[in-house]
């Protein structure tokens, strides 16, 4: 009996994805939301025992930019940090500066979750947003303050929670929770957090909601593809065909 060849994989561009080392979502989240032409390769960020999650909050920009060597040789088109709440400590300003030396430090673009979400939302024509917020009390805070600094008009935010649950939150309690908005109709809803599982809510819920809803996930990948030049995944046109349809075909 023969056997047909092996078929091998040559992805067109590789995309590194740095995580926290608890983080379930960002990557089987990244994978469907870009092309499969796209290889994906992560390094999962240090684990930091006996710390608070503020302290840790505090301390990934800086193990990122450590990070950024784990890759070693490999020929990276782009680098993803799949971490948002660190960069609402920062002003918008100083945010996109941190952005720019991580990719001076890399010598690709390294692109910040936050960054690629005020991408988008300017990319989306909006400038209201409605917070989805998987955070406890302080940085739910810190999110808002970002984000109106930033230059929009938070409408609503909604803690699904007062302690983090974005790592064990299910998608039946993100849906339950977008099923409890009603956003008008020129804003964006904004589910902060690389680690929710979002997409299968996002999914079910857009029709009845009837606005953009836009998750970090769904704003890193669409910065990815754009900046490479890449047509939307098949998650991302599900999700958020307003877009999917900015990118090529």
């Amino acid at each position: 009996m023969t056997h047909p060849p092996t078929r091998r994989y040559q992805p067109t561009h590789r995309l590194g994805l740095l995580t926290p080392s608890a983080n379930p979502a960002v990557e089987p989240e990244m994978r469907w939301l870009l092309p499969p032409a796209v290889a994906l390769h992560a390094t999962r960020l240090p684990v930091m025992p006996g710390t608070t999650l503020e302290q840790r909050t505090a301390a990934y920009l800086d193990a990122a930019a450590r990070a950024i060597g784990d890759f070693g040789e490999l020929a990276l088109d782009m680098l993803v940090l799949g971490l948002t709440g660190p960069s609402y400590g920062l002003a918008p300003a100083d945010d996109q500066a941190m952005q720019e030396s991580l990719s001076a430090r890399a010598g690709r673009p390294f692109l910040l979750a936050s960054r690629a979400i005020a991408g988008a939302l300017e990319a989306l024509g909006r400038r209201r947003l409605l917070l989805f917020s998987p955070y406890p009390g302080w940085l739910t805070g810190q999110a808002e303050r970002y984000w109106r600094e930033a230059g929009l008009d938070l409408v609503e935010s909604l803690e699904v929670s007062d302690r983090f649950r974005a790592y064990e939150l299910t998608p039946e309690e993100v849906a339950e929770g977008l099923a409890r908005l009603s956003p008008p109709a020129d804003c964006v809803v904004l589910l902060s957090g690389t680690g929710m599982a979002t997409l299968d809510a996002i999914a079910g819920e857009r029709g009845r909601i009837g606005v953009p809803l836009l998750s970090s996930n769904i704003a890193c990948a669409f910065a990815a593809c754009r900046a490479l030049g890449l047509p939307a995944g098949e998650a991302m046109r599900a999700c958020c065909p307003q877009l999917a349809g900015l990118l090529p075909r």
